[in-house]
């Protein structure tokens, strides 16, 4: 079953070390102050295989009702994800990965603010189409099966036991069969920071803050990572309510992003209607 996903970047692992830091949080030293700076975040992660929903009709747009669309998924609407906004965060970068060069993903941002309810309309801030270039990024996935009744979460560490390879884990996906509790799940998982080739139908050891959690984590069915790619065109529809949005679109295999003024909202609403790949959606907040 895919994720409702509520990413809260407070205290968590920075990601270009298998942790986010803490976000937006200013240091004195002598009389130099400095801003901690908060690293990029997974806001979306979408697979090629699944059916993607619609964009939200006028109807559907509250917070209360999104939800409401999740939890019912009459129209694969379970692949919405909700992105709590840290209250530091005045904008946020994002940019995209792609498995497959040329694959496509098209993501229909809403933005939306509580100011202190349950509830508020959320309005379409714009749409996101992407297209993956040929430069490589530093993130991959992998295939897993027989997974432990140990529940990996971002910010593990995880060890080849035949290969001895290390790779840190930024996220985990739905899962395409079994369960943790059960200790048969299968699904995949998107590593950082690989060290080197892992071997194929290995068993894997998880640590987490340098400990041991256990030695048989899961066991990869692949026999090496699978790269990401990054996004190198973009082509952005912003619409009036935020029509502040920057963007570079170098479409020479570098990496393409944009920017959007979040003007004090409290959540984002992502709605995937095109996955021509295995791909995720990324953001950094300023």
């Amino acid at each position: 079953m895919k994720k409702l996903i509520y990413v809260l970047i407070g205290i968590s692992a920075v990601l270009c070390f298998g942790a986010k830091s803490l976000t937006g949080v200013n240091v004195t030293e002598g009389n130099i102050l400095q801003s901690v700076q908060t690293g990029w975040a997974i806001l979306e992660s979408e697979n090629f295989a699944d059916t993607q929903t619609d964009a939200l009709a006028d109807t559907e747009r509250t917070k209360k009702k999104v939800e409401a669309l999740i939890a019912a998924n009459a129209n694969e609407e379970a692949y919405i994800s909700i992105f709590e906004i840290p209250s530091s965060w005045n904008a946020v970068r994002l940019r995209a990965l792609a498995i497959t060069d040329g694959g496509s993903l098209v993501h229909e941002i809403y933005l939306g603010t509580r100011g202190g309810t349950d509830d508020c309309e959320i309005s379409y801030a714009g749409s996101l189409a992407w297209t993956a270039g040929t430069q490589t990024s530093t993130y991959s996935q992998i295939t897993f099966t027989s997974g432990g009744t140990y529940e990996p979460i971002t910010g593990d560490k995880i060890t080849g036991n035949t290969s001895g390879e290390t790779a840190i884990i930024v996220s985990l996906s739905a899962l395409s069969g079994g369960a943790w509790a059960d200790g048969n799940a299968a699904g995949t998982i998107t590593y950082r920071s690989d060290s080197g080739t892992f071997t194929g139908s290995e068993t894997v050891t998880i640590s987490r803050n340098l400990n041991n959690e256990t030695l048989d984590g899961f066991t990869h069915a692949a026999t090496d990572l699978i790269r990401f790619e990054l996004a190198d065109t973009l082509t952005v529809t912003a619409k009036a309510w935020n029509s502040s949005w920057t963007t570079t679109s170098p479409a020479d295999d570098t990496n393409a992003e944009t920017e959007i003024d979040l003007s004090g909202s409290d959540f984002m609403v992502i709605v995937t209607t095109t996955c021509g790949a295995d791909g995720k959606l990324m953001g950094k907040g300023f």
